[in-house]
């Protein structure tokens, strides 16, 4: 008896087994990327996030060229492979995989052309329970996925309205973010210093350079004031670049008519405005106040690009000093076209959406403001959102 028992808790034993064996392994699934971020003339970092612990890998190529193949171990799922030895001013072609996951089809350019076009946009978090990413920023992601040869997308900050968002942010910012770099810039919705670095690869703080174009990038959350004298005095060195063209771009505007913070956020305006004056900075990107909105200050625009999918905020009719234009309870984006001798930046509206949740859809090609920066002839002008149009207010600082 006791050996039946036996036998038949063996063979019970054995058949378990063998149904694990035959069930497939649980398959690995990409759910953040692939996104791109410190892209330079020669190199950039590839990133994307998979569940479970299996080996990564990218393989890329240029048009034509050798396909190579860089592994990626991985911590807690998060991959991020360097890519060095790189060409300037070329496309690459690239694939990802974790375990046998893959996301195919992804592409990037290295930085070196002398004229590109990037997309400045931010504040995408949703308000749940009225509305999800999904809804509104999901409308601006497929309306500059049609963009074609975006070099880099800045965002300027609270892509998230707190950790829960993030599987969805990268879900809906997939088919941008798989052909083109990403510029993130730190809100106050993003999270710790540490968990933006962890996402990105990047420190809070940072520059680059793109072509003739130098970019920097700012942390202006509360979180920095603490040691915002270091941040400062790398910023007056960071603005001694000698290339021509200059662009800044930080989350807390220090201009902007927002009726919870009238006049912008005024430390910042202190701490920071000055010097962007003397250094001959040509733009200042923020986001914060949901909204569009532009100033021309000193002789550096100061745009808002606040209108990526957050909830709208209202503006106030007294307006800071320097204001030329600005659109309300409109989801859009910012298109600059970066050249040698000039930078245009173009308003680019996606949807009108009223207090009721009423949507209505710009159609594509649309523009509901425009600014010329004429940075090598010695003018600026300004291009009305009426077209013909022109003003030529003064003389140009450099």
């Amino acid at each position: 008896m006791n050996r039946v028992r036996r036998y038949q808790k063996t063979r019970a034993a054995a058949v378990m087994l063998l149904a694990l064996l035959l069930v497939p392994a649980a398959s690995a699934t990409i759910i953040w990327g692939p996104y791109v971020t410190n892209t330079t003339t020669g190199s950039a970092t590839i990133a994307w996030k998979a569940t479970g612990e299996e080996p990564g890998w990218v393989e890329y190529s240029s048009e034509g060229g050798e396909v190579c193949r860089v592994a990626s171990a991985g911590e807690e799922g998060m991959h991020r492979v360097h890519l060095a030895g790189l060409l300037p001013a070329t496309t690459y072609r690239y694939r990802v995989g974790a375990g046998d996951a893959t996301v195919e089809d992804c592409k990037f350019r290295t930085f070196g052309d002398r004229t590109f076009t990037c997309i400045i946009y931010g504040d995408t978090q949703g308000q749940r329970p009225f509305f999800t990413q999904t809804e509104r920023h999901g409308l601006v992601a497929e309306r500059m996925a049609g963009e074609e040869d975006i070099l880099f997308v800045i965002h300027t900050g609270d892509l998230v309205g707190d950790e829960s968002e993030w599987d969805e942010f990268f879900a809906i910012a997939g088919p941008v973010l798989g052909n083109t770099t990403l510029v993130p810039v730190a809100g106050n919705h993003d999270g710790t210093a540490e968990v933006f670095s962890a996402i990105f690869g990047l420190p809070p703080f940072y520059s680059f350079d793109a072509g003739s174009l130098h970019v920097t990038v700012l942390d202006s959350n509360d979180r920095a004031w603490a040691d915002m004298r270091t941040q400062t005095a790398w910023l007056k060195e960071d603005l001694t670049s000698p290339l021509p063209q200059t662009i800044v771009a930080f989350h807390h505007p220090p201009f902007s008519s927002d009726r919870k913070h009238p006049g912008g956020d005024l430390a910042i305006r202190a701490e920071w405005c000055g010097i962007f004056a003397q250094n001959d900075v040509d733009a200042v990107f923020s986001g914060h106040t949901h909204t569009y909105e532009r100033y021309r200050v000193n002789g550096t625009e100061y745009v808002v690009a606040g209108c990526g999918g957050g909830p709208f905020y209202p503006l106030s009719e007294e307006k800071p000093e320097g204001y030329q234009a600005g659109r309300e309870e409109t989801l859009g984006y910012i298109r600059a076209t970066i050249s040698p001798v000039s930078i245009g930046i173009e308003v680019v509206p996606v949807a009108d959406i009223t207090g009721d949740g009423e949507v209505t859809m710009h159609p594509a090609g649309a523009v509901i403001d425009t600014v010329r920066l004429n940075t090598a002839g010695g003018w600026w002008s300004v291009l009305a959102s009426a077209p013909g149009v022109w003003e030529l207010p003064g003389l140009w600082r450099r």
